[in-house]
């Protein structure tokens, strides 16, 4: 165990450390991490206030009007440009058309696919042309030029016209027109353009009377005119197409409901295709024709309208025309019983595909031919026409044609072997019973020809006793 401490002596009441207080130097505590230092608190206050001060130097050269085009949209300061630079006309019709597209937006509801469409005002590069081209015709109306007015509102046309915005480019075509009735030194050129750009805008959205009223008002004005494009073209020629083209859509519209009206629009379309001159035009005129009065039930009209297009054909050497043509008159003359003459228009159909060396013509003469010969009971025909347009359907890949013509050659086939195997079943010989054994094994092609072999033999002995 160890010896204990020696007691500490008592000095009466006099202590060292009462008499001798020692100094002692306060010692810090330890850092807070919590708190910054105050040496890093400096610093980032300094770097905050020399950045306020960088600010204030670089936006010191900033004007008021600066900071609002830096707050502004873009649509909102380019109108203010447009103003400032007084061209109030060009203003309130962008900002028209702007307003126009976000109101058919709303009214459009929410579910609507338009909700998705990029606004007008957000598109910069659009809005860019409009300025350019809109202050250009404001410029012009100043001076009383409406001839630079309508020049400027038509590159504004075509170019969306050409970038696929159609509510655009017919707004500024429709501006056009209005603009060309106030130019009177042209003798109404201008107005007869834009009558035709109109019309063609309303095509395109197959508003197809709005269209025919345009492309008549075109036409009424190039014909009493005798106005020509710089290539030479005679815009009476181009009125007239504009107007055959526009006759033979409409007609489309009618060929389910109404065959007497289609009729009447395809004779409004012959008459101007007759009337440009232009005989290709007019032999499918006639052609179009033609099939509508054998669908309404009058092939003999339709064969005068179809004999006009075959003659049309041959003169411009058309020979896959020659080929359609033939097929036409061919129906027509079977739906008036007159066979014969429906076979020589099929094999003339038949040599002028295969001249051509046009497969799909081929397939489709072969085909009408091998049935109308089957119909005839001609079948060694049939069955051989259909051979041909099965093999040639299977040389072009047409799967539905091919499977077509292997049912319609099965039939036919069919019908060939009905006679022999008729006679077969009636007269029931060894050699004929043998032959009809073996084909039902093998199917060969010349079980037909072996039976007429034997009934040709047969009657020869018959002629001999």
């Amino acid at each position: 165990m160890a010896a204990p401490l020696p007691a500490i002596p008592n000095l009466k009441g006099h202590s060292p450390l009462l008499n001798n207080p020692i100094h002692q130097e306060r010692i810090p505590s330890p850092p807070n991490k919590s708190r910054p230092s105050a040496h890093k608190l400096q610093g980032r206050r300094s770097r905050e206030q020399r950045f306020k001060s960088s600010s204030r130097q670089s936006h010191a050269d900033l004007s008021k009007l600066d900071t609002q085009r830096y707050r502004n949209t873009y649509f909102h300061n380019l109108c203010l440009e447009v103003l400032k630079d007084g061209f109030h006309r060009s203003f309130s019709e962008v900002f028209s058309l702007v307003k126009q597209q976000q109101h058919s937006i709303e009214s459009a509801g929410v579910d609507s696919l338009v909700q998705d469409k990029s606004l007008l005002a957000d598109q910069h590069a659009k809005l860019d042309k409009m300025k350019q081209h809109l202050t250009e015709a404001e410029l012009a109306l100043r001076i009383g030029d409406m001839r630079g007015v309508y020049s400027a509102r038509n590159k504004l046309a075509n170019h969306f016209l050409e970038i696929e915005d159609l509510w655009l480019s017919d707004h500024f075509y429709q501006s056009c027109l209005e603009t060309a009735t106030k130019v009177s030194d042209d003798d109404k050129r201008m107005v007869g353009d834009a009558h035709c750009n109109l019309g063609l805008a309303f095509e395109r959205r197959k508003e197809f009377d709005n269209a025919a009223g345009h492309f008549e008002e075109y036409y009424t004005l190039a014909k009493e005119k005798k106005w020509k494009t710089e290539e030479g073209i005679s815009l009476h020629a181009e009125a007239c197409e504009h107007l055959r083209r526009l006759y033979t859509a409409i007609a489309e519209t009618h060929h389910k409901t109404d065959p007497e009206e289609e009729i009447n629009c395809l004779l409004k379309a012959y008459e101007m295709a007759k009337e440009s001159r232009d005989g290709r035009k007019e032999g499918e005129s006639s052609y179009q024709l033609g099939l509508a009065y054998e669908h309404a039930g009058d092939p003999e009209m339709a064969l005068e309208y179809l004999t006009r297009y075959m003659d049309l054909c041959r003169n411009y050497k058309d020979q896959e025309g020659m080929g359609r043509a033939c097929e036409a008159v061919a129906k027509c003359y079977e739906r008036q019983g007159k066979l014969e003459d429906a076979v020589r228009y099929l094999e003339m159909f038949v040599e002028v595909a295969e001249q051509t060396g046009q497969q799909k013509a081929q397939c489709q003469s072969c085909s009408c031919l091998g049935s109308l010969y089957n119909s005839l009971g001609q079948y060694d025909k049939a069955s051989n026409f259909f051979a041909k347009a099965y093999n040639t359907a299977r040389s072009t890949g047409d799967s539905s044609r091919t499977e077509a013509n292997r049912v319609l050659f099965g039939i036919a086939s069919a019908h060939q072997s009905f006679g022999p195997f008729a006679f077969v079943v009636e007269n029931q010989d060894r050699p004929s019973s043998a032959t009809l054994m073996e084909w039902k094994d093998v199917r060969k092609e010349d079980f037909t020809a072996a039976l007429h072999d034997e009934g040709d033999g047969e009657e020869d002995e018959e002629e001999e006793e």
